[in-house]
């Protein structure tokens, strides 16, 4: 209940409702801004624990000053533990006596990254919301509470899901959402309607592969998209195929991708990939021709056919 307060404090009131408005807009425009659960609720449990980047103004302490009164010193130093939320993927544990053991998971290194903890939960129905994922892993923002009893706060949003499928969107979320001012900074063909027109011409006259080959750098570690259920599996990306640039235009951009197995190579469309450094100068590249290809659709060539291809 003080969380739902504080949270209406939050989003509903100035200057609060202002910056979180800012936030959302900021977060449309980045590198998060495919996914509209992003900027429309992950932006508001940001904000709530973190505040915007850069901004010194903070809503968790505009609302303890507003409400000091009812917040005596003891508990606004336990609410300020709020501020110490780090979001990442959790393995759900077992659930007793209202908590639940969550352990951190790294989804790229498929491994532990710390070790058990118990944790009540600001959901609804609290830590009971977690019975039957055991086994899977949740992604939301867990902060202390009770540290020199182990005791841990799951902040009450968030998704779980099994662990091969925290790879790929899931896992680009995460990390994005752990580095707010890259998130933040704006892609240059969002910045209004005509910079996205302006990109739009530029990007129909481009010769694509050419362009990537100038600016990709190899080896790199991408998520890749995989058939048949799509699902995104972690490997080394060593290179653009080589292709004409009139095959670029009626095929696409594929990537080599080597398996490790023999030597089998995998081929796999670009639109299948996403780098897991997030910082990498490959980035925006490939995000500029995922944009383009969401604005024009696949080339002519590949209609009906695979984008993804082993080859020995």
């Amino acid at each position: 209940m003080i969380k739902f307060d504080f949270a209406e404090f939050a989003c509903q009131q100035e200057p609060g409702k202002s910056k979180l408005e800012s936030l959302e807009k900021a977060l449309r425009q980045g590198m998060l801004g495919f996914d509209e659960e992003v900027y429309h609720h992950w932006s508001m449990e940001e904000f709530f624990w973190h505040s915007s980047p850069g901004d010194d103004w903070h809503p968790l302490e505009a609302y303890l000053a507003a409400q000091a009164e009812r917040f005596p010193p003891a508990a606004q130093t336990q609410l300020r533990r709020w501020k110490k939320a780090h979001v990442g993927f959790y393995e759900v544990g077992e659930v007793k006596d209202h908590t639940v053991g969550l352990q951190a998971w790294d989804p790229i290194a498929g491994q532990h990254t710390g070790e058990p903890v118990r944790a009540i939960a600001l959901s609804m129905g609290g830590a009971r919301d977690y019975r039957g994922q055991r086994g899977q892993v949740t992604l939301t923002y867990v902060a202390p509470w009770a540290p020199e009893a182990g005791l841990y706060c799951a902040m009450g949003y968030g998704f779980t899901i099994k662990k091969r499928q925290a790879l790929g969107t899931a896992a680009i979320i995460m990390l994005g959402l752990q580095q707010p001012n890259l998130i933040c900074q704006p892609y240059p063909w969002k910045v209004d309607r005509d910079a996205e027109n302006h990109f739009l011409r530029a990007w129909k006259m481009r010769e694509w592969h050419g362009w990537l080959k100038e600016r990709l750098t190899f080896p790199f570690q991408a998520f890749v998209r995989t058939p048949p259920k799509g699902e995104h599996v972690v490997k080394t990306v060593t290179g653009l195929l080589p292709m004409q640039p009139d095959q670029a235009r009626n095929m696409g951009i594929y990537m080599e991708v080597p398996t490790g197995a023999g030597q089998e190579l995998m081929i796999a469309g670009l639109t299948g990939v996403l780098p897991c450094d997030l910082t990498s100068p490959n980035w925006q590249p490939i995000a500029e021709y995922h944009t383009y290809r969401e604005r024009v659709g696949p080339p002519p060539g590949t209609i009906g056919r695979p984008s993804f291809m082993r080859l020995r």
